[in-house]
């Protein structure tokens, strides 16, 4: 019968530890006590055991730096495509938090672009389930006019981020507290002295969030005397300059509340109106430096994406519930430079709502 790790240690008079350290060929043991202890071991016929070896060498490891198993992160545009245009950061900030708590984790995260054709959604599936990938990550789906996946789900925890897939409508997801922060921003914004809020976020942008940058506007604008109310630039007509000139001549909006500002302010500046001199504007995705607004914690969403994951997974929880999980992560305050009344006094240094401003 093979000797033990034990019985070595008491043939040559040495501790356990000593003896474990010159097997493994680690550690500070001299080439004298090396040899001595490879003798004695060869002498009472000693084996190691690899898979205990692997075992205990696994849990000797810190906790974050175990491997559990692959993750696979749905893109819709590749992250190596240096021709698009800088539309999709968002995709590269998702796959950076993401990536860095899948690692802390033990994941390792593994991309995969996904076309329209259903065809080829059904046979990624059937490779990720060979490969044994069982999470999946969804980013938001914002290329397609009718957004859908087709996988076999019994096989996967899968979590959306955001909401815009048509089908499956019940996956697990995690998304930004989009209504929340606009109630929030409208009574921000009437605190720092604007008195015509109006909304000149684009329809699609409003579809992809499920109506509620709308829907919190509009309940703002019930809360305002009637002289200040103010329709929602996409309910006068095209989404276009043309009616958006009409709607901000007719209306006289002293700040807008916008999504994609690169549009707004060419279409501000063919007026002649100047930001933040003629008119103010707080964006709902403040991404560069100077916009004032509120700013999506990109990192934050890929991250508790992972951890929402890895619950799933700990917990087999596979396959599509009827009563899916949802995360929110809240976005930042940016305090910028394109509003004429400024909202810094309202906010922390961290970018928060301080309490005493709050609804």
């Amino acid at each position: 019968m093979p000797s033990t790790i034990r019985e070595i240690a008491s043939h040559t008079a040495l501790s356990i530890a000593t003896v474990s350290l010159a097997l493994r060929g680690v550690g500070r043991i001299s080439e004298a006590t090396r040899r001595k202890v490879r003798e004695a071991a060869e002498a009472l016929d000693y084996q190691a055991q690899p898979m205990l070896s692997k075992a205990l060498s696994l849990a000797r490891q810190p906790k974050e730096h175990r491997y559990k198993e692959t993750l696979a992160f749905l893109t819709e545009f590749s992250l190596d495509d240096p021709t698009l245009d800088p539309f999709p950061v968002y995709q590269e900030r998702l796959w950076t938090g993401a990536c860095e708590r899948a690692r802390s984790m033990g994941y390792k995260l593994e991309s995969f672009t996904l076309s329209g054709k259903p065809s080829e959604h059904r046979q990624l599936g059937r490779v990720m389930h060979a490969r044994g990938i069982r999470g999946l990550i969804v980013i938001p789906r914002l290329m397609s006019g009718q957004p859908r996946l087709m996988f076999d789900w019994k096989n996967f925890a899968a979590v959306e981020i955001g909401r815009t897939l048509w089908h499956p409508r019940n996956l697990h997801h995690v998304e930004t507290s989009d209504y929340n922060k606009m109630i929030e921003a409208l009574h921000l914004l009437k605190k720092a002295g604007y008195r015509r809020i109006g909304m000149a976020i684009e329809p699609t942008q409003n579809k992809h969030q499920r109506g509620t940058y709308y829907a919190a506007y509009l309940l703002g604008q019930l809360r305002q005397k009637p002289a200040q109310r103010l329709p929602i630039a996409s309910s006068t007509g095209a989404w276009n300059g043309k009616t958006f000139a009409s709607w901000v001549r007719k209306y006289r909006p002293d700040v807008l509340i916008v999504h994609d500002e690169r549009e707004i302010t060419g279409w501000l500046e063919e007026m002649n109106l100047s930001v933040p001199r003629d008119i103010s504007l707080f964006c709902v995705n403040a991404q560069r430096d100077g916009l004032s607004g509120l700013r999506r914690d990109y990192h934050g969403i890929g991250r508790n994406a992972v951890e929402m994951v890895s619950l799933l997974l700990e917990s087999g929880d596979l396959g599509i519930r009827d009563n899916p999980r949802c995360w929110q992560v809240d976005e930042f305050w940016q305090k910028g430079e394109t509003l004429g009344k400024p909202i810094d006094g309202f906010l922390s240094p961290e970018g928060y709502l301080l309490q005493q401003h709050a609804p």
